[in-house]
């Protein structure tokens, strides 16, 4: 009797599970059903992740920039025989610096002791000038180059200057050399010859080198004759009275200066206290040279003898 009765219990379990297993069948049947009916109902996008383009642009154009807008400067060997600062008096000397004037190829160097080059006729060797100076741009005078952010120039239009055109090939340099500053340096030009010769905008101390006041310098110099005497220290004066105080200097004359420049224009370099590089250039005269060569000396610059007979092209414009 109790084995009939778990006969039946067993058979009851088993029943029950089998009822279980086909009503979960049916369920994930069910299920699987709705789900195959709502993926592919009519009409309906399942949106997944917005698709991802990618696409290689092309690299810009290169842009070439004019000639004319580039400040390069055109290396030059040294002159043979020229004699230069050491390198500890010269901080910031750069040696890519030179003229684009021609005319100084002519140019021998003869040997000189102490700070600065001579160069005159007669000598061996060739090339360009180089001064001192502060970094920043560049420029040459007659063959001298400088460096530097502001930059003085002293110029002789003494009645003398009228022999042989010399006022002419001399402004002609200037303009040159004022020109080929770069714009974001600083200009201050004086004439002299009895007194010191100014234009009217000298007034505001320092020109930035910019188209404008370049052309208005070059309209100014074209109206100034030959007249007087060679007395260069009020301009000397003029141009040490700026501030801040210049960079370098391009002092030139074609004959003597009275004999206490030498010693007024050192003690105005003393005072103002600044490094300070004065060139002097010795035009066609070699008359009063030496007064020339003690100030360039003494002030971290270069001397140099330009005749006025200048080859065709020579550095005028």
């Amino acid at each position: 009797m109790l084995r009939t009765e778990r006969g039946r219990m067993s058979r009851e379990r088993w029943m029950h599970l089998l009822l279980l297993g086909f009503a979960i069948s049916v369920i994930v049947h069910v299920l699987i059903m709705l789900r195959l009916w709502w993926v592919q109902l009519p009409g309906r996008i399942d949106e997944g992740p917005a698709p991802v383009e990618l696409s290689l642009q092309s690299l810009p154009p290169q842009v070439e920039t004019p000639p004319s807008e580039v400040e390069l400067p055109d290396p030059s060997p040294q002159v043979a025989g020229e004699i230069t600062p050491e390198p500890d008096e010269l901080p910031n000397l750069s040696a890519d610096l030179a003229s684009d004037n021609p005319a100084a190829d002519t140019y021998g160097a003869i040997e000189a002791p102490g700070v600065g080059a001579i160069v005159g006729p007669g000598g061996a060797g060739s090339g360009i000038g180089i001064g001192s100076g502060k970094g920043g741009g560049g420029t040459s005078f007659f063959g001298v180059g400088g460096r530097g952010s502001r930059f003085a120039f002293i110029v002789d239009v003494s009645g003398s200057m009228e022999q042989e055109n010399r006022i002419g090939t001399a402004i002609a340099e200037l303009k040159r050399s004022v020109a080929a500053l770069p714009d974001y340096t600083q200009f201050f030009v004086v004439l002299y010859a009895s007194e010191a010769i100014l234009p009217d905008f000298a007034r505001e101390g320092w020109q930035r080198a910019n188209r404008s006041n370049v052309a208005r310098l070059r309209s100014w110099l074209d109206g100034i004759p030959p007249q007087g005497g060679t007395i260069p220290l009020p301009a000397f004066e003029a141009v040490f009275k700026l501030e801040p105080e210049p960079d370098v200097i391009f002092f030139l004359t074609d004959g003597e200066i009275p004999p206490d420049t030498v010693a007024a224009v050192n003690q105005m370099v003393r005072e103002s206290r600044s490094d300070v590089s004065i060139n002097t250039i010795g035009f066609s005269s070699q008359a009063g040279q030496v007064p020339l060569i003690e100030i360039a000396k003494a002030n971290r610059g270069v001397f140099r003898f330009v005749p006025s007979q200048m080859p065709a092209g020579g550095g005028v414009p």
